[in-house]
């Protein structure tokens, strides 16, 4: 994987988990699921999904 690849990777993993947690909270065993899936990401992806998903919750509580 390219770093580009990873970085639209990255971007797309968080904004889609950012909306799970959003429409459905009511639902944990789907956001366990999501929580072991990145917990099993390669470092340099987890830490670039990590950063992704921090700056969207940040600007979405704005």
């Amino acid at each position: 994987m390219t770093k580009q690849e990873a970085d639209e990777f990255t971007t797309a993993l968080s904004e889609r988990y950012a909306q799970i947690q959003k429409s459905n909270s009511h639902n944990n065993e789907l956001l366990s699921l999501w929580e072991e899936v990145i917990e099993t990401l390669p470092p340099d992806i987890k830490s670039g999904f990590e950063e992704k998903y921090d700056h969207l919750v940040r600007e979405g509580s704005s």
